[in-house]
């Protein structure tokens, strides 16, 4: 078989589509995990071809049956994505990120790691369990997410090894990733040319969305997982101009902002008992935005003290069919998140220890050093207009080695900091969870 392969070749998961263009919501999450032990220069992304020899022409994936055991109901994963945002919400800038894309990423990781690493890793990412059952969770969890002519999902992940590096990564290691996630395999020396490839196949998977993921590596990178989450969906029912208006944002500084303020009326009320919102669905409520404005006298950050996955998803699925008018304002900015501190602090501590991880169960190398977690990144953006949103996300990784009027009884004004979230139609856990702080575009 040719080293030379097509850049989508073996490396799909979940349903994948063609990206429209802005008048859609694109949300895009690229997710890089580079493990080290114990090279790399500088990368553009040019081509449409990767040169890296194809690591899954010799690995079967064998069908799996996840039953009908895993109904959404695992708050576990929920609450990743609330202590995600409440520990890295510490200031007043806005912050987005992509629980789901770093969800997928880690998971794959964790099909590598072993015994007190693995476990750590395992109840930050969903409260504890199996490997076994967090693949099956996610893997169903991607299956059922919803797809129509507006509203298109495309998840992809792909692996990468340094095979100058005499790195012996694991059959198993493979065919886990493999069956649960649809992954690619590629090795390849670590260099400028593999930098390019990798970019080429992020860029491929997100419509040129995120053209250079990468720019460089830790010296001592050995291997990369990437994850790949891009979502395609109009509003269901999009603003007209009439409906688009300027107002007064008053930011998490006190500084008040004139901005441009969309208004609807919506049919599902939120009511947390600290915070009001509504849910604005896109196209066939394949997807919703989520908005949630804590009360006056609440601030976010006793708010987000209070926001557990639980607690996020008993309030969607408790809203209130009683009709809203919502006022959310135009919005657009991008979001830059070191998330090393913060997966400690969610007792993931033994993966970034270069005496304790254990990732042999991932690949051995001929140095017999230690793979471990040196780094993981987030970079995301997101622009809502109009005529619906557009949203991008990356995350790195990186291991050493109508009827009649009647007037609505609620209405929900974003005018000063607020929640949001963008979640499926159906599970509503979140892709997307974030907070406007200040407007910006």
């Amino acid at each position: 078989m040719s080293n030379t392969e097509d850049v989508t070749s073996g490396n799909s998961a979940g349903i994948r589509s063609t990206i429209k263009r802005p008048w859609f919501i694109a949300i895009i999450c690229v997710v890089v995990v580079a493990i080290v032990a114990g090279a790399i220069a500088l990368g553009s992304n040019r081509g449409g071809r990767i040169s890296a020899k194809d690591l899954m022409a010799n690995v079967q994936v064998t069908p799996v049956d996840i039953g009908s055991g895993n109904t959404y109901t695992n708050f576990g994963v929920a609450d990743f994505a609330t202590a995600l945002l409440r520990l890295v919400a510490n200031g007043n800038d806005n912050y987005l990120t992509s629980p789901l894309s770093l969800e997928l990423a880690l998971a794959m990781t964790a099909n590598g790691a072993g015994g007190q690493t693995q476990s750590q890793m395992l109840d930050a990412l969903a409260g504890g369990g199996s490997a076994d059952a967090l693949n099956a969770f996610l893997m169903d969890y991607v299956a059922a997410l919803p797809s129509t002519d507006k509203a298109k999902v495309n998840i992809a992940n792909s692996i990468w090894y340094d095979a100058s590096r005499g790195i012996d990564v694991k059959q198993s290691f493979l065919q886990a990733n493999a069956t649960w996630f649809g992954a690619g395999a590629y090795a390849a020396p670590f260099n400028a040319q593999t930098i390019k490839d990798m970019n080429t196949w992020v860029s491929k998977n997100t419509d040129g969305m995120i053209p250079n993921m990468l720019d460089s590596l830790d010296p001592n990178a050995q291997m990369v997982l990437l994850n790949a989450l891009a979502l395609d969906a109009n509003w269901a029912v999009p603003y007209l101009e009439p409906q688009v208006s300027q107002g007064t944002f008053t930011s998490a500084d006190g500084l008040q902002q004139t901005v441009n303020f969309m208004t609807s009326t919506e049919a599902q009320y939120l009511d947390d008992g600290l915070a009001t919102g509504f849910i604005k669905p896109y196209d066939q409520n394949a997807y919703e935005f989520v908005a949630l404005l804590p009360n006056q006298g609440v601030t976010m950050t006793d708010y987000l003290a209070s926001l557990t996955g639980m607690k996020f998803l008993n309030t969607l699925q408790s809203a209130a069919n009683e009709s809203v008018v919502a006022q959310l304002p135009q919005f657009s900015f991008k979001s830059s998140l070191d998330l090393v501190d913060t997966l400690k602090a969610m007792g993931m501590t033994d993966a970034f220890d270069a005496g304790t991880a254990d990732f042999t169960n991932m690949a051995t190398n001929a140095a017999d050093m230690l793979l471990h977690i040196g780094d993981v990144k987030q970079k995301t953006f997101i622009d809502v207009t109009p005529s619906g949103t557009r949203a991008g996300a990356a995350t790195e990784v990186e291991m050493l080695a109508g009827a009649g009027y009647v007037e609505p009884p609620h209405t929900v004004t974003l005018d000063r900091p607020f929640v949001f979230a963008i979640v499926d139609g159906q599970s509503q856990q979140p892709l997307f969870l974030g907070i406007v702080n200040t407007i910006t575009s």
